[in-house]
């Protein structure tokens, strides 16, 4: 390897600061070698490569999502916002980091975190910004409360879920969940959706043919991700294509993240399997390219603060919801009548009847079918206004209207939250072929916690 080319490498994969202390594989030939990432492990269709790097800082004492839920020391409550739920970090001396891609299971929905945050001890109620991967439902299922969410091992897969929850494209996901399930259905010739909610990924992910197929690759790769100390990333190849990388500031950092990422990893590999012979992986150095480049903005590159984004639309405001009736037209502008209270345009759209009809697009809802929109929605309001009209403006411009009907039994206020409590700073740069998300820590010198590439 040529020094330009190590040192390019060096600058995309080592973190100015990290922090954090807290069978059957094959090993497949490549050309060259490399110091920085491994010779790739394969099973199947799978190619994993270990990326090396040292631990430049210590001693800093944090629990994942999964750890903190497990022990009791984090709650994630439900708000009746599908794209924003509450967490609280309840442990007196422990931060919370949560990476984006983690599942919650319950609630009124299942979720997944749409960005990464690290919450500080004993932080009370902190807007978490997050995606349904679950469509449909809007109660507790049986044996699970509706309020809060239970603890799910489970993490974003696929390529394409993962980038539309890192773009924030609600429909995007759910439509990605739609076609995972239909490509396990086929893949493990076994039903893989429950009757209490065909649309859940969580559920899908616990199908016992699905679990079967990801226990296979696990038994073959999961115990290499703890060979070395040095270990602070993973390269993931599925069919002889790159689908994306995780890279951490620590290798204790990355062994607590392996086995979500790995089944994430061979749930991605059993649904695009096409049974056919393994495409020859790609080199190390092609690995190292990938992951120097990946960051690097072009033309349709974009910067921007997921702290900011994640607060639009929060502040003193309670939240109000209710149903929509029979509006017919592509957008919607809700506002209440009456009195000094007044809504903002509609954030989203959460519930269609279980259909995919609308996106948000600078904060109004634009419909992607010719389906009525007839569901749930969600706004900000000032109390007291129980209810108002809907204002439904067309593409030509024309306007009609339709009511929001409310009362005291669906109208409560959403959690009180604690707008500071995310410490961490994430930015992306995106170009033709990957989205790469950073997340920075400003009290510790601005110290890159985790990157996440997500190829297109």
């Amino acid at each position: 390897m040529s020094k330009s080319f190590r040192a390019l490498g060096l600058v995309g994969l080592f973190f100015v600061g990290a922090w954090y202390s807290g069978g059957g594989a094959r090993t497949l030939p490549i050309d060259g070698s490399s110091e920085l990432v491994a010779a790739p492990l394969a099973y199947g269709n799978l190619c994993v490569y270990f990326v090396y790097g040292p631990d430049a800082v210590s001693g800093a004492k944090v629990l994942t999502l999964q750890e903190a839920l497990e022990r009791e020391l984090a709650v994630v409550h439900e708000t009746g916002t599908v794209n924003t739920l509450a967490v609280e970090n309840r442990s007196p001396d422990y931060e919370l980091f949560i990476q984006s891609g983690d599942i919650v299971k319950g609630g009124r929905q299942d979720r997944v975190a749409a960005v990464d945050m690290l919450v500080l001890p004993g932080s009370g109620n902190v807007p978490l910004p997050a995606h349904c991967v679950e469509q449909g439902r809007w109660t507790g299922r049986v044996g699970e409360s509706a309020r809060v969410f239970q603890k799910s091992d489970a993490f974003a897969a696929g390529k394409e879920l993962k980038y539309a929850n890192a773009s924030g494209q609600q429909s995007a996901v759910w439509q990605t969940v739609s076609e995972n399930q239909s490509k396990l259905r086929a893949n493990v010739a076994a039903n893989v959706t429950e009757n209490a909610s065909p649309s859940s990924f969580q559920l899908t992910l616990e199908a016992p043919a699905v679990k079967s197929k990801v226990a296979e690759y696990e038994a073959a790769l999961k115990t290499a991700g703890s060979a070395r100390g040095d270990i602070v990333g993973v390269v993931f190849v599925v069919n002889g294509q790159i689908t994306g990388a995780e890279v951490y500031g620590s290798n204790t950092l990355f062994r607590k993240a392996w086995p979500k990422l790995l089944s994430a990893a061979a749930v991605e590999a059993v649904a695009e399997h096409a049974g056919q012979a393994t495409t020859q992986p790609p080199t190390a150095r092609a690995i190292e390219h990938f992951l120097a480049r990946g960051g690097e903005s072009e033309p349709v590159g974009i910067r921007s603060s997921v702290n900011e984004n994640a607060l639009r639309g929060h502040g003193p405001a309670s939240m109000m919801y209710g149903n929509v009736l029979n509006p017919n037209q592509d957008a919607i502008e809700l506002r209440v009548e009456g009195g000094r209270s007044s809504v903002a345009p509609v954030q989203e759209l959460l519930q269609t009847e279980g259909r995919l009809p609308v996106v948000q697009t600078e904060g109004q809802l634009v419909q992607t079918n010719d389906l009525p929109v007839t569901g749930t929605v969600f706004a900000p309001v000032t109390l007291p206004n129980p209810a108002g009209a809907v204002h439904v403006r067309g593409t030509d411009n024309e306007r009609a209207s339709g009511r929001v009907q409310t009362n005291q039994s669906n109208l409560r206020p959403a959690p009180p939250l604690n707008a500071d409590g995310n410490r961490l700073s994430s930015s992306r740069a995106e170009n033709r072929s990957t989205l790469m998300v950073e997340s920075r820590d400003p009290a510790r010198q601005n110290a890159v916690i985790h990157r996440s590439y997500i190829k297109k």
